[in-house]
């Protein structure tokens, strides 16, 4: 039997044993014990009947036993000192099982009583029906005794009913591929069966019961133990040789066990230099068999869609992990900083992020701490019905700090809620949620972890709690890849399709032009909503307020009153609901003031990049392409160093084959590195200091047991598996006061 090879209700028998294969992949039963009956009817087994090989002989009788219908087994194998000498094959329901045997013998009144034992039924009757074969002279094995009487009922032309019979049940290698790719592919075992039956003309003719799919998968599952990391790793590897800029990093504990896995592929870190002005951080659990949290750094695209800047895998969340993990990301994104960050309100990341990017803006997820509000104010809520709209209004309309704390403490001084603690501990931490100290910050229109949320739910339908790192990894592969080809199906939707106007005004003209499908659709509601602003002049082209009515056919804005303030000959339109600082897009109020000063076009620096058609063109530049253009940022840096690396990959390769070749080579580099030092002193003298690490490289390495292993190095091992009875439950974590 081959290495891949599995075949369905095998016995755990010798491997010297392999079962006969039918080769067709849509098997037709009835025909097949028409044919053979034809051949055993011709041929009886006899003593002395010869095989060619222990195979032979068994294929033969289980072909036998397919026509008469019953299932065998192997029962014994005789030995010798030349090695396998005697073999010996039964009906299935030869002998007596363990439990049966266990039952036959009387009770032992002095013995402890114990947990009684689930009632199963039994399959053995003491058949007698058997073949034995014995090898004689020139490797022949011969049929040394034969008995075919059965004290059972048979199974004879009724294919519904072999099917059933162990013996008889096979999986073709055509249907093992269908079932590992589909598997692959987050497709269910019993859909899978169901899929294959269909190709073999229904289950009538299916040689195989729904169980064996499921034991194909688990026996695939089971190679993993031990290895699961190991294979990890080579699939980085893969991966990073087909992407040069594949990044991953796996951090290990004294005794080499794996704690922390990144990735981050070429795409995604290109992606983060154009769109990563905003990222949002989530652990979500129960996706792997290791029970270690998935901690996805996400952000959005320029058609609003949710991407990837790299995912982790940590055993625990506390801040020396968070740190390690920021760090790590950090530099796998070019040592470019994130301008603003949003997570929950885990202390751990709160610190972690403090450390780690101690200038970036750090919100807390506004929707976390309105669920908690529902949840402790549930009863207030209830005797004050208007309680839960007007702790909103405070919330989302206020624009200003001051007016935020002022509209606070007029609502818990009219209702009389100074001394609820909730409310108190919800005040003590407003800095870290309330939109009102975040006004003038561009957060992409995010206030919350929900895309995090939303990827997590995706995640959990393709994963479970059984789902080895192995499989998780190139899981989340297929997701991620569906993500950059649904961006690049938007793309082309944005290139070949006009959206349609909803009117024809030359400032809605401008944004169809520049802006992507999703941003004009978008920018086109607010549009709408500029319509409904009565302004009123405070002073002449330079303070203006607006006023936007309510309308039930437009709810982004509530009937409050906004200043605009001008610049005319700047055509500067500053809004004090920092609605174009807040998402990048231009807020009604300021457009119905542009209006009234003749303003038809869209000012450029209204338009940001990152909404635009082309944002992504640098995501999609071949890497030695970008590593052309002028500038020493670190980003380029590594650009130039991963081509320069694959070029003189190659070359070490040409010049290692004779004499001549590499004294070339070793003279032109000693001529080039004799060129650049000057340069490089000179630059340096310009540049900033760089960091360095005065740590020594640790390798990584897979070994065999037998190997040595180097100093320096660690050898990964597999992290500890979670087991537990019944549903994994998710570990014990901070929860938020707030």
């Amino acid at each position: 039997m081959s290495e891949n090879e599995h075949v369905a209700g095998s016995d755990n028998d010798d491997s010297t044993f392999a079962r006969v294969q039918i080769d067709d992949p849509y098997i037709d039963l009835e025909k097949v014990i028409e044919e053979e009956s034809r051949k055993v009817e011709s041929i009886e087994i006899h003593v002395g009947k010869e095989f060619k090989s222990p195979e032979e002989a068994y294929g033969f009788y289980n072909l036998y036993a397919l026509v008469k219908g019953f299932s065998i087994r192997r029962n014994q194998r005789e030995t010798s000192r030349k090695g396998l000498s005697g073999l010996k094959f039964v009906c299935s329901k030869q002998g007596l099982s363990q439990r049966q045997k266990h039952k036959s013998k009387p009770a032992d009144s002095s013995s402890k009583p114990k947990t009684p034992e689930k009632e199963r039924s039994s399959t053995r009757t003491e058949c007698k029906a058997y073949m034995r074969c014995k090898l004689v002279d020139g490797g022949i094995w011969q049929v040394s005794r034969f008995h075919d009487e059965h004290n059972h009922q048979l199974a004879s032309n009724s294919p519904s009913k072999l099917r059933n019979l162990r013996s008889h049940r096979c999986l073709t290698m055509r249907d093992i591929e269908i079932i590992r790719s589909l598997s692959d592919q987050n497709v269910g075992p019993s859909k899978i069966a169901e899929y294959l039956a269909q190709l073999h003309g229904g289950k009538r003719r299916a040689l195989f019961r729904p169980k064996d799919v499921s034991n194909v998968i688990a026996t695939d599952n089971k190679k993993l133990i031990g290895v699961d990391i190991d294979r990890t790793l080579l699939f980085f590897q893969r991966k990073q040789a087909d992407d040069s800029e594949f990044f991953y990093s796996i951090d290990a504990d004294e005794d080499g066990f794996v704690k922390h896995i990144f990735w981050a592929d070429g795409k995604a870190r290109r992606a983060y230099l154009e769109f990563g002005d905003v990222v949002t951080f989530d652990t979500t659990y129960n996706t792997n068999e290791y029970s270690m949290p998935l901690a996805p750094f996400i952000g959005v695209n320029h058609h609003r869609q949710s991407i990837f800047f790299g995912m982790a895998l940590v055993r625990s969340e506390n801040t020396e992990n968070f740190c390690w993990l920021f760090e790590t990301w950090l530099k796998a994104m070019y040592d470019k900083h994130p301008p603003v960050i949003i997570t929950d309100q885990d202390p751990a990341m709160r610190n972690a992020i403090k450390i780690v990017f101690p200038n970036a803006v750090h919100r807390c997820c506004q929707w976390h701490v309105m669920r908690k509000a529902r949840e402790k104010l549930g009863s207030l809520y209830g005797t004050i019905p208007t309680l839960s709209n007007e702790l909103g209004l405070v919330i989302n309309c206020t624009l200003t700090i001051s007016e935020f704390e002022d509209a606070w403490a007029a609502m818990v001084e009219k209702h009389k809620l100074k001394d609820n603690k909730h409310l108190k501990n919800m005040f003590a931490s407003r800095e870290e949620w309330v939109p009102a100290y975040f006004r003038g910050i561009f957060f992409a229109e995010m206030t919350t972890t929900q895309r995090s949320e939303s990827m997590n739910a995706l995640f959990k339908m393709w994963v479970t709690t059984h789902t080895s790192i192995y499989k998780f990894v190139c899981r989340i592969d297929n997701i991620i890849e569906n993500i950059w080809q649904r961006e690049g199906d938007e793309d082309m939707r944005t290139m070949n399709e006009e959206p349609s106007l909803w009117s024809k005004f030359p400032l809605e003209l401008d944004a169809r032009q520049v802006y992507t499908r999703k941003a004009f659709s978008v920018f086109k509601e607010l549009l709408k909503d500029s319509c409904l602003g009565i302004v009123k002049e405070i002073e002449r082209d330079k303070l203006y307020e607006v006023e936007i009515k309510n309308n039930p056919d437009f709810k982004h804005w509530v009937p409050v009153s906004y200043l605009v303030e001008v610049d005319k000959e700047a055509e500067l339109y500053s809004c004090n609901c920092k609605g174009f600082e807040f998402d990048g897009l231009l807020c009604p109020h300021a457009m119905k003031v542009m209006w009234i000063h003749g303003i038809q076009h869209l000012p450029s620096h209204y338009i940001l990049k990152r909404w635009c058609r082309d944002a992504n063109a640098n995501v999609k530049r071949p890497m030695n392409e970008r590593s052309k253009d002028v500038g020493n940022s670190l980003a380029l840096q590594m650009f130039r160093a991963t081509t320069l690396k694959a070029q003189f990959s190659q070359l070490v390769d040409l010049a290692s084959k004779d004499a001549q070749s590499f004294n070339l080579v070793e003279g032109k580099l000693s001529e080039l590195i004799n060129k650049l030092e000057p340069l490089q002193l000179e630059d340096m003298s310009k540049q900033p200091e760089c960091r360095a690490s005065n740590e020594e490289p640790v390798m990584v390495m897979i070994v065999d047991e037998e190997e040595d292993v180097p100093e320096n190095s660690v050898v990964l091992r597999d992290p500890p598996i979670s087991r537990c009875k019944g549903r994994k439950k998710r570990p014990l974590r901070w929860k938020p006061a707030v």
